[in-house]
């Protein structure tokens, strides 16, 4: 969540989404638009009122707000996701312990839920969607030699290509024409510097 929009400088902020319920309540409002929380109960295995105070610390650290117009009983909450979610520099907070845990926190979770993806993907993948969904798959890594002001640009032409999804994304999200060929797709890459010669001193003998 490092490149998103909205600045952050309180570590509470990364608290917030270092928090597998919240995590994956934004997760199902950014793919699916808005929702209350009884609707997102059947995401999330939750009850509707815990899901509230968790919706609520989404929403008062920026992550989420209120949805209007939406639904036609008043008394129903509707939340969807800021676009965007919350922009961190790892640099902002590495002067303060409660910084730099607070970042190590949202890390961690964010990492745990990319890997275990990753891993039903390749374990359930081809049963669950078929060759076709196989097929269209994308699993790529990069070698490159750049300096800090070239992976910044890398990173800011990664983001335009995925805002550009993402809008046709969301455009797409109630159009009936393909629906039914459509499914949650999950995109994610890092891209940062790393030792080769450490690493090969670490790897062991073969």
């Amino acid at each position: 969540m490092e490149r998103q929009t909205k600045p952050a400088s309180d570590p509470q902020i990364l608290k917030v989404i270092a928090h597998p319920i919240r995590l994956q309540l934004y997760e199902a409002l950014v793919l699916d638009g808005p929702a209350t929380a009884a609707r997102l109960a059947k995401t999330v295995p939750l009850a509707p009122g815990s899901l509230s105070y968790h919706l609520r610390q989404l929403a008062e650290s920026g992550y989420i707000e209120e949805a209007e117009n939406q639904g036609t009983d008043s008394r129903e909450r509707w939340w969807r996701a800021v676009p965007g979610g919350v922009q961190f520099s790892l640099t902002d907070f590495s002067s303060s312990p409660g910084g730099r845990e607070a970042v190590a926190a949202a890390q961690r979770v964010q990492s745990g839920r990319h890997l275990t993806r990753l891993q039903r993907w390749q374990n359930q993948g081809m049963a669950r969607f078929g060759p076709k969904w196989a097929e269209a798959s994308v699993s790529t890594d990069s070698l490159l030699n750049l300096s800090p002001e070239e992976l910044q640009e890398l990173g800011a032409e990664l983001d335009a290509l995925l805002e550009k999804w993402g809008n046709r994304s969301r455009d797409t999200r109630n159009a009936p024409d393909g629906a039914d060929q459509r499914e949650h797709v999950f995109v994610f890459l890092h891209a940062f510097p790393f030792d080769n010669t450490v690493e090969n001193r670490d790897e062991p003998n073969r």
